[in-house]
Parts: C-alpha cells; structure tokens; sequence
C-alpha cells in the first residue's frame, strides 16, 4: 500500500496494518470505513502472530487463533489471502532455512485453522463439549421453512393455552387442569416452567384482555410473539416488565406482562419441538453456546486455549453474539474488533450496532485507566473508488447523512437555521426560479434547507433524539460523524487526462419530474394523449399515454436510457496493477452497472419489463420468491381449483389469472372491464340461486351458465377444463395433471402476449420441472398442492438464462450489495418511506442490570386504548426516556443505508430523485442533500441531457412492440412439446379409478389423526370462509368466555385438543410395554388418570404383538349408475394400537375428549374404530376395540361392526361423491 495516512500521526511513517502486524499481542478496535483495506488489515495481523511464534518454532499457534465473520465468503477469502501469505513466505525462504520448516508446519496446519462463521465456531464447541451440553454431537440445524412451521405452531398453542386460563378463571374452574393438558410429551423442567408462566398469568387474567384491547386483533399479537420467539429467546428469558410502568400505569405494564409470559410459553413449546429433539436454528446454536460457556470449568478451557480472538464485521454482532466473545476474552489473551459502524445495516437480523458504539466506550474506559494493551485505531484510505466519489463521501456524510447539527438546528424551533456546512457557508435560496437556470431549479428542487426537508416531522424527530442524548450521552455523540474514524483519504490521484462522456462528472442526480415531464410536453406543443410508454403490466399488449405512466416506470425508463447511452462510449477506469492504480481508458459495458434499491418489492418487477423492451440485460440478484411470481402464483390457483372447485375462494382467485384470457381483446377498455362483467353474471346467478335457498358454488353456477351458452369462448372452455381435470387428478399423476391442463389449457400462448415473456415462460418450465420431482414426495394431487404451499413460504430464485456473470446489468437490494463495489452505480427508490413498524425490543433497566421487554409505539397505544389521569406529561416523557431511548437505533439504520449505497461506487454514482411523495415521511432522497456541493456534481433534469451523452434523440416508445419474441416462442414450442399431446385426448374410462377414503374423510372428523388420514378434498367453501374476521378486543369485551373461546378457535389451525392429541400420540406410539406407560406417567409426560383404564395393562402384558398406527388398507368397488361404470376406492386407515391377544386382535385408539362428552362426537370416534375393525377382519378375528380418553381415563368398548356396516361405508361413500359433484 501506498499510503499511509490511517489515522496515525504524521511522525508515524507505518500503516495500520503494519503496526498490527508488528505488535499483535495488544487488543485492537478498528474503525474501518467503506474500501479501506479492512480485510488486508485483518489479513496483516494474523500473519504478524504467525510471525511473533516463529521465534519459539509454535507452528501449533494456528490452533489458539479463532477468526469470527458472518458469511462463508468472506471467511473463505480471509482463508485464502492468509494461506497466499504464508505460501509467499516459504517461497522467499530456502529449504535449508530454519524458517522454513516454520512456515511449513504452518501451511500444513492452516487446513485445521478456525476461520469460520459465528454459527459454524458455535457448533464446533457443542459438538467438542457435547457430553457437557447434553446435546446429541450429530444435532440438526433446522432450515428457515421448518423453523417458520413450528414457531406458529408454538404460538397458536401459548395463545390457546392464555385464554384457556383467562376462560377457565372467569367460568369459576381450575385453570391447573387446563394447563395440564398442554405438558404431555414435555420434559418435567420446561412443563414447570410453562406452570410457572400461566400461574403468573392466572394472578392478573385481566393483563391478557389488556394485551389484546391494545394490539386490536389476535393476529397483530401473534405477528409480535412469532418475532420475539425468533429472535430474541435469550434476552426475553432476561427481561422483565418496568416497575415505574406497573406503578403508574397498571394497565400498560400488565399488557406488557402477558405480552412476556405468552411469549416465554411460546418458546418453550418451540425449544420441545427442536432442542429437546437435537434441532437447532442459528439462534439456538447461539444460545446453547452461551449457556455451556457458562460453565466454569468449560469456559476455563477456551479461554486458555485460545489466545487469539479476531472478530471481523464487527458492526453486525448483536448482544447474544458479543456475549459468546466476552465469555472467552480475558486478560491473559488478545481480541481484535473490525469493522465500521456506519455500515450497521442489518437490524431486522438482531445486528445491533449498540454493540459496536458500546464496545467503542469499553475501549476508551480501558485506555483512560491506563491499560495500554488497549488500542483504538481507524483505518482512512480508501482503495476502492474515484478521489472525487471519496471527496462527495466524505462530504455527504460529514454533512448531512451522519450531522446530528441538523436535529439540534430543529430543537431550537422550526425557522431556526443552523449551519450544516463546516467548510462553506451556506448560500440562501434563490426565490425567483424564473430567473435560474434549469441546473438551478432542478437542484433547488432536491436539496432544500435540510431543516426546512425535515420540519414535518420536527417533533417525533426532537423527542427521539432527545430522550436518547439525555440517556446515553456519549453513545448518542458517536452515532453521528466523527472526523477521525470517518473522513477517508483517496488512494492515488486522478490522471490529468481522466476523461468522461459528455459533460457527466463522477457524482450525478438524475431528477425526475412527471409533472414537469407533462409541463414541458404541452410547451412544446406536443400530444400527450398520443405518447405513452409500453408494458402495462395489467394486461397483454397494452400501450400506456405518458399521463397514465407509473412514476416509478417514468425512473426506470431514465435509468435504462442513461445505461443505454453510456455502453460503448469510452471512460477512464481505474485499475491497481502492482500495487498501483493505473488510468484505462476503455469503452463501457453493462457489467459495468448496479442499480441499488432498498428494497425489490413494488419496483423488480417494473425495472424487469422497461429493462426487458429497451433491450438491456437485467440480472436481479436475490429477487422477488420464485412462487409469489405472478405467472407462478397462476399456475397454483389452477392446482387449487382443479383439488376442490367448489371452494369460491379458489374459483374467484383462479379466474382473474391468464387461463381466462381472451388473448384477441386488444382495446385496454376490453381487457380492463371483460373479465368483471363475466364474473359480475357468474356472481349474480350465485346470487339468485341463493336466495331460492340453494347452496350452490360459483364454479356449479358457471358451468349452468355454459351449458345455457351464456358465456363467451375463451370462459366457456376453461370451465369445461375444471370439470374434466377434477375427475382426471384420479386417474394420472400429479405432474402430469398439471403439466397436460397447462398445455390445454393455452397458458403458455396467453402469458406469450404479456411483457417480459421469455422470462415468465422459463418460470413456468421450471415450476413443471419441480413438479415432476416431487411426484415422489407427493403421490396424490392434493398432498401436491399442500407441498407446494409449504414450498412458497421459502425464498426460490426464479428461472434464468443469463447469470450475474455474464454482460449484464445487476439490480439488488442495498443489504446484498454490502460488502460488494461496482464500477457505475445507480442509488434508486429513493423516494421510498420505511413504514413504521411496532418492533419488540429490550432497553436496559435504569441501574444497567437487566432489560425491559417494550414494543415501540406501545405506550402511544397504551394511553389511546386506557383512560388514567395518573400518567402526566411530565411521566408520560419520563417512562418514554426509560423504555424508548433505544428505537433511536431503528430511526438512524435508513442513514446507514444510504451511506453503505453510495459507498459501493468505484468510478461513477448516479443518485436518482423520482420527485413525488414530498413530506410524506422521510425519505432517503432527503439526507442526501447535495447543497454546497454543487460544483463538483452534475444535475440531470430533463431527457434532453441524457440526449448530449448519448448523442442521438430519446423519446418514448408511442408504438405496440411485439412482446411474443422469437426466442419466447421457441422456449413455449419446447415446454409444449415436453407434454405427450395424445393424452389430452385420450380416453380414461377403462382405467382404474382410484378414490383414497378414510373415516375421517367420511365422517368429517377433525381431530388429532387428521393429518394422518387427509388425502383428499378440503370442503371448506368460500361462503364460510368468508365469515371468520380478525376478532378484535371489543369482541371480548361484549361476548362471555366461551364465545371468546370459539372466536379464538375459528383464528387458529388446529384446536386445542388436537394440538394435545399429537402430542398424546407422539408419545404414546412409541409405547410397547405396560413399564413404559407407567414411566411416562411418573415422569409427568402423561396424565396419572391413563392408569385407571386396566384394560391397557392386560394388552400391553399378555398380547403377543404390538402394532402402533398401523396403515390398514381394503381395496372395493362401487358401480356409479351415472356414468355407468365401476369406480375402485382405496379404504384405509391408522389405528392408534392394535394388539394382537390369543389370536384376535384388539384395537385401541387414544382421544383427549371426554367419551362422556357430546354424543354426536362419540358416535363419530366409534364409527373410526369400527371402520378399522372391519379393515383388520380381512386379515383375522377381530375381538373388539376400544376408545381410551388419556386425560379422563375413560375407556368405551367397542364390539366389532356387523356385514352390514360395509353397506354404510357404501352409502356413505355415494353422499360423499354426490356432495363433491353438486
């Protein structure tokens, strides 16, 4: 490296990097910014401890140094510029050199050498102390889909289980026996626990209606405990509820309280369903490690053992993470923190850049008391871009994005003017915009007086900062620009013939403006009704009026015109070459440019279609989920409504998709207003069947309409299609179903007439693909479509023919750029408001020893919802500085964003000001104030600029393109060729027809073997479905406790014996021996009343075989007199127990209901334990069965059912069909 000024003295002649390396037995905070060699530091220091123990010949010292980063690239790179280091060493060495078997023993043993992410160093100290931890050493890490599944799960429970006290309370019952039944199948230490939560629950019922009267609806708490139980477990076992709270507003801390304890249940029931399994998520992973490093003797040991702990990308550690560091740092070994607090974006991941800023303070304490093994240092030269983007960086930030000046200009009243700028005066507005130039207007436009950009919001800005600098004084000055971390130095300086094209400089604003776009339109004469852009999105072929253009589409038709007039034009690059940075002067390319949004969603998909017609190459990493792409979401609403279309829900959801295109309207008028009107008559005739006092689907009115030919074509066919594939699912394999209603169907020639095709149809290829394969995962049409709704619920990345390697243009968020630079950047979506979100966090309690569990905004909501005269204003900002000091870190990440953005430019920035939405919030346009920098940027604000750069007329596209290109049609020649035409026409009637029928099926049983027995239809319709709402507080509040109850119910999967029923049978299936049942019991998993049924005792002991959920299966056929043919069904059931006594067999199923309870649910259970009687007669003698309550200790018995009772499944089976055919 050239330069050396790091932040060290002028007297110093070394760098950074050279000091670490010469001194590595120190501890070392580093302030790295953005392109300032921090990796080459860290790479530095390490070979610099290498290089202290070859004195002593310690080639084992690679095994006392543990490096920590947060992704396995950057721990990869690190590796490898550390081994290249080490290879230079032993090439600079002979072999007869003493050194030399140094560096060799070295090199060998850096294949052992931990240089890992956090998890992967975590799971490597539970699986060395796996016998201390109690873990198995072969644990699981859980993906994000099954993580996602069990924490609803845990959570529907914990809310069950609160109302379940709350109801049992205010019925006048005991409220233990209810709780009971939700600890079978749980250890004896997290059932005391989860007592323990919902005793103290039961102490104030009336917290838990609190809770709810301030959220509003179950939902929004659900949302909050599903965040909380994903992401902050160890810090809520550690908190607790203010008592300045609890004493001077009772009914905001006892909402809070149930809010902590219906949480902490939450978890429990998670952990039982992953740690007590050996499952563990990345937060577990962390979690279980803090807890075996709290053991002396095993802290002890790493401590002695590592004497070197390197903690890269220091910004992003959160509280959980620094403590596993601190457990392990002492004063007899070495810690170095890198990283750059400005670049602390990743709070909606726990990142905490608290930790960093904290950390900081940790070290000055130490240095002030004299510990000079204590050092600061700050890395200051940047090796990645331009001299002149450094010179905009450090201007930007020191002046707007990271001024704290501008919140204290606002404190002092709202016409108060401070001055933001400390190397310039700031110059007044000029008021007469006639008399400006057009540069002048435009840039008066983006980068207004910073304290009049922000008065809308002057006073939630004052007290946020307020209520923090008063708190944390010296924390809140060091969220803010500090000139000796932050300022960077460029590496080299600019050549004298560095040329750009046209008159751009290194740092431009392209402003946007549709009113000024139409304004100049008229002026000029022109007809903007005849003017408009192509590719609305709504419809196929469609040609928009400029008036009618998205504004979000009018800043991606600027950004493509400014990349198009920018490839292969000639600019000067800067490459380092030996060490320094060599002037080439080479045509652009479209690698050459990123386009950086703070978010996709809302604008992928719009920079997709205008990139696609203007023929640039779009590679958008990291995109919107595969299955939540529309041409996607399409094909799974036909899925749905081929499983069950008489569901309306499904019916209305797949008709307003491509499948019911009439691909030859072409007006918009057509397009727009078709669809409705033929929905509008099937929804009438719905109507009038209804009020004749009939039940009948949307789909059962459609297809009257057909037969009636009151529906057009394109309609007509697609109804008939349902009918014919809803019987054909029975006949032919899932994928092949789906693969021949698609082709049918014309899906692929509709979506070819939409923008973008080529991709779309790719989508679709890859959706039938995935299809195949999980025909083996999914043999029934319906478990198909339960697959792939589970799927969606993960991130897939959509089908492609180009990779981000290749000639193309990159789109991606602003946290996946992170750590990345780019050679042209566009910053985008910068009128975009981060919406306020009500985030669960845990401020630490006044005296520093512990935390509060707080929900930003609660208090606001609190006082809204209660009525109390004690909490005044004087206690209202009292209670606010104690429990909301911290959203601070939430409010200040946006300036974060924004800094990381314009940061990852090598050679070139484009800042994009799309001019809508003003005061409205704030967006990141505002702390992106150029103003008294106006010299050295250059103001785009009009077409006719981006004309002088590329040389040639811009204009917007006023003709239809054809969207069904050449390479679309042959991608939909090939997927169509991919389906065997001939079945479409085949005749089915002589194959076998296969209906899979279980009792749950027949009887409509909802209960614990649900799951085990659903293979078929859901019945439920979109009439009912339709009348279950978000149950607010007032309805608690008006209904007694047992229609809150069911109100709860109707919200959640499964009710609460079900969830108590999987759990029974989870453990009672692995149950053999009478032994192991009574274990069970006096382990507290199982309820002691399961002793009264004596019966078990005499099966367990006396019977030669045991079977547990045996798959019993009868094959039988049915003549069907409509269509004249005979129908096979596949009956088939799981019984809980079958015991095989004296040659006949017992069947034994388990229910958590009272068998004394409603007789219509008995009747259904003993109408399933019938059914597997007579399935189990084809095979022996059948002495009886019995129905066993686990929590009552009931036991019913049950004689075997007559020759008769087939004739029932019979009958039974024709309603069945007869009610899916209405």
């Amino acid at each position: 490296m050239e330069n050396s000024g790091l932040n060290l003295s002028s007297e110093q002649k070394v760098t950074v990097a050279e000091k670490v390396r010469k001194e590595p037995n120190k501890n070392y905070f580093i302030s790295a910014s953005a392109g300032t060699g921090k990796t080459y530091t860290l790479t530095n220091y390490y070979i610099g401890i290498l290089e202290q123990h070859e004195q002593t010949g310690e080639s084992d010292i690679v095994d006392r140094i543990v490096a920590v980063t947060f992704t396995n690239k950057a721990a990869n790179e690190m590796k490898d510029r550390i081994v290249k280091e080490i290879q230079k060493k032993l090439e600079s060495l002979s072999e007869n050199d003493r050194a030399y078997r140094y560096w060799k023993d070295v090199y060998k043993n850096m294949s052992r050498a931990i240089i890992s992410t956090i998890d992967s160093f975590c799971r490597r100290i539970l699986i060395e102390q796996n016998i201390e931890a109690g873990v198995d050493p072969n644990f699981k890490i859980i993906n994000e889909l099954k993580q996602k599944k069990l924490i609803d799960k845990a959570t529907q429970r914990a809310i069950q289980l609160a109302f379940d006290v709350y109801d049992a309370i205010e019925s006048g019952e005991n409220y233990v026996d209810k709780v009971t039944n939700y600890l079978y199948g749980l250890t004896t230490e997290r059932a005391k626990r989860i007592r323990e939560f919902s005793d103290e629950l039961a102490k104030s019922k009336e917290d838990i209606f609190r809770l709810f009267e301030v959220f509003g609806d179950i939902s929004n708490v659900a949302k909050k405990i599903e965040s909380v139980v994903t992401n902050w477990r160890l810090e809520l076992n550690e908190s607790k509820v203010s008592e300045r709270l609890l004493e001077v507003f009772e009914e905001a801390g006892g909402a809070l309280r149930a809010f902590r304890n219906i949480s902490l249940i939450a978890a429990e029931f998670y952990e039982s369903e992953t740690l007590d399994n050996f499952e563990y998520d990345f937060k577990g992973v962390l979690e279980k490690t803090v807890k075996v490093l709290q053991n002396s003797t095993i802290r002890e040991y790493y401590q002695k053992r590592f004497k070197y702990i390197i903690v890269d990308e220091f910004q992003d550690t959160n509280e959980l993470q620094k403590k596993i560091f601190d457990l392990i740092h002492t004063d007899n070994n070495y810690i170095f923190y890198v990283g750059d607090r400005k670049q602390s974006i990743y709070r909606f991941r726990s990142g905490d850049v608290s930790v960093f800023i904290k950390t900081m303070n940790e070290f000055e304490e130490k240095i002030k008391s004299g510990r000079i093994d204590y050092e600061m240092l700050s890395l200051n030269v940047n090796y990645r871009s331009h001299p002149e983007l450094i010179d905009y960086f450090n201007y930007i930030s020191e002046n707007t994005i990271f001024n704290n000046h501008v919140y204290e200009a606002l404190s002092e009243g709202p016409n108060t003017s401070k001055t933001t700028n400390n190397k310039s005066k700031s110059k007044k507005k000029d008021k007469n915009k006639s008399q400006a130039n057009a540069e002048d207007i435009a840039l008066n436009d983006v980068s207004q007086n910073i304290s009049e950009i922000l008065s809308t919001e002057r006073d939630e800005n004052i007290y946020i900062h307020e209520v923090f600098r008063l708190r944390y004084p010296e924390l809140y000055q060091k969220l803010w620009f500090i000139r000796k971390d932050d300022e960077s130095n460029p590496a080299f300086s600019p050549d004298s013939n560095d040329f750009l094209p046209g008159d751009l400089r290194r740092v431009n604003y392209i402003t946007i403006s549709k009113a000024s776009l139409l304004e100049n339109t008229q002026e000029n004469g022109e007809n903007t009704e005849g003017v408009g852009l192509d590719g609305d999105n709504q419809g196929p072929g469609k040609t928009k009026k400029l008036k009618d253009v998205d504004e979000r589409e009018l800043e991606a038709f600027h950004v493509a015109k400014v990349i198009k007039s920018l490839v292969g034009k000639e600019m000067t690059f800067y490459e380092k070459q030996d060490g320094k940075f060599v002037p080439i002067l080479r045509k652009v390319t479209f690698k050459d440019f990123a386009i950086l949004s703070y978010k996709l969603e809302g604008i992928e998909d719009v920079y997709r279609e205008v990139f696609a017609r203007e023929g640039i190459p779009l590679y958008i990493v990291k995109g919107r989920g595969f299955y939540r792409r529309p041409e996607i979401k399409a094909v799974i609403s036909a899925l749905y409504v081929i499983q069950n279309p008489n569901s309306n829900y499904y019916f209305t959801q797949f008709f307003f998709t491509p499948f019911t295109d009439n691909v030859e309207q072409n007006s918009e008028a057509e397009f727009q207003n078709g669809k409705f009107k033929i929905f509008h008559k099937i929804v009438t005739r719905y109507r009038e069947s209804k009020g004749q006092g009939l039940k009948k689907s949307l789909f059962q009115c459609a297809k009257e309409l057909t037969e009636e030919n009151e529906l057009p074509e394109n309609v007509d066919k697609m109804i008939k299609l349902v009918a014919k594939y809803d019987e054909l699912k029975y006949y032919l394999r899932p994928a092949e179903t789906l693969k021949l209603f698609v082709k049918e169907s014309g899906y692929l020639r509709k979506i070819a007439h939409y923008p973008n095709s080529s991709q779309r149809l790719r989508n679709v290829r890859k959706l039938l693909e995935q299809a195949t394969e999980f025909d083996d995962q999914a043999p029934t049409f319906f478990e198909l479509t339960r697959l792939l709704e589970r799927i969606s619920e993960v991130q897939e990345v959509e089908a492609s023919e180009i990779s981000e390697e290749e000639d193309v243009v990159r789109m991606m968020t602003i946290h996946a750029s992170k750590g990345l630079e780019f050679n042209i950047v566009f910053l985008v979506n910068n009128d975009g408001v981060d919406r306020a979100e009500e985030k669960t966090f845990f401020p630490e309690s006044e005296d520093g020893n512990g935390r509060y569990v707080y929900i930003s905004q609660f208090l606001d909501k609190a006082l809204e919802k209660f009525e109390t005269s004690k909490v005044t204003k004087e206690l209202e900002k009292e209670l606010k500085k104690l429990l909301e000091a911290e959203v601070i870190y939430d409010k200040t990440e946006i300036l974060r964003k924004v800094y990381v953005a314009i940061t990852r430019a090598k050679e070139m920035l484009f800042v994009v000001d799309l001019q809508k939405n003003k005061n409205q919030g704030t967006p990141a346009i505002k702390y992106l104030n150029p103003k008294g920098f106006e010299e050295k940027i250059k103001i785009i604000s009009s077409l006719e600029e981006i004309d002088k750069i590329a040389g040639i007329s811009v204009e917007f596209v006023s003709e239809k393109q054809e969207f069904a290109e050449e390479t679309s049609i042959q991608s939909l020649r090939d997927l169509e060729n991919a389906v065997d035409e001939g079945l479409i026409f085949s005749d089915f009637t002589p194959k076998a027809y296969k209906r899979y029928i279980s009792p749950t099926l027949l009887y409509g049983i909802k209960d614990e073997k649900s799951d085990l027995e659903s293979v078929d239809e859901s019945s439920e319709d979109f009439e009912s479905a339709d009348t279950i709402s978000i149950t607010s507080a007032s309805n608690f509040e008006a209904s007694k406790a047992k229609a809150r109850l069911k109100a709860l119910n109707s919200l959640l999967e499964k009710a609460s014996e079900i969830a108590r029923g999987k759990q029974i049978h989870l453990m009672l299936a692995s149950v053999t021996k009478y032994e192991q049942l009574k274990l069970l019991v006096e382990q507290n998993v199982l309820p002691e009343k399961i002793l009264n049924v004596h019966i078990l005792e005499s099966l367990f002991n006396e019977s030669e075989k045991i079977f547990s959920e045996w798959r019993l299966a009868k094959s039988i056929e049915i003549y069907d007199e409509k269509l004249k043919e005979r129908k096979t069904y596949i009956l088939f059931g799981v019984p809980d127990k079958v015991f095989l006594k004296d040659g006949e067999f017992y069947v034994v199923d388990f229910k958590s209901a009272d068998l004394y309870g409603e007789a219509e649910e008995i009747e259904r259970y003993m109408f399933q334990v019938k059914f597997y009687m007579m399935l189990l007669s084809d095979l022996g003698k059948v002495h009886c069965g019995y129905l066993v309550s686990v929590p009552k200790g009931q036991a019913l018995r049950i004689d075997p059912p007559g020759e008769d009772f087939l004739d029932e499944i019979i009958d039974r089976i024709k309603q069945f069909e007869e009610l899916m055919s209405i």
